[in-house]
């Protein structure tokens, strides 16, 4: 586990190669825990801002080589960050009931692709390197 949080650290600017699904899981789910765990006991807003910036980085980075990994460019997590860009709209009160629908539905649309993505095994050699 140490391992993978270490890795996820040292390769934060690396975005081309491969990552395995346990690469990908470990840090996700210790920094969720520890992000909840912030939360829970109401760290100040200002600590919970940096640390999150602290780690979208190497998170963004991750997320590609398990892309890669799973045989999909890492370019395709874009329209999964673009996606929340359209949050606001579904606040704004001049929105129609509809259009305020269609942006959650494309949210979730995008953001279960991606999920999905990061279940994918790993399919041996690809154009993204070696299986690692």
């Amino acid at each position: 586990m140490f391992e993978n949080l270490k890795d996820y650290f040292t390769k934060a600017f690396q975005f081309r190669g491969r990552a395995t699904r346990k690469e990908y899981w470990i840090p996700n789910i210790v920094f969720g825990l520890w992000g909840t765990g912030l939360a829970a006991f109401r760290a100040p807003r200002q600590v919970q801002n940096v640390l999150g910036a602290l780690i979208s980085i190497p998170m963004i980075s991750l997320t590609s080589r398990r892309y890669q990994d799973a045989g999909v460019s890492g370019w395709f997590q874009l329209p999964q960050l673009m996606s929340f860009l359209l949050i606001p709209l579904v606040f704004m009160s001049f929105i129609k009931r509809g259009a305020k629908a269609t942006v959650i539905t494309v949210i979730t649309l995008f953001n279960i692709t991606g999920f999905m993505l990061t279940l994918l095994p790993s399919d041996g050699n690809n154009r993204f390197g070696s299986r690692p």
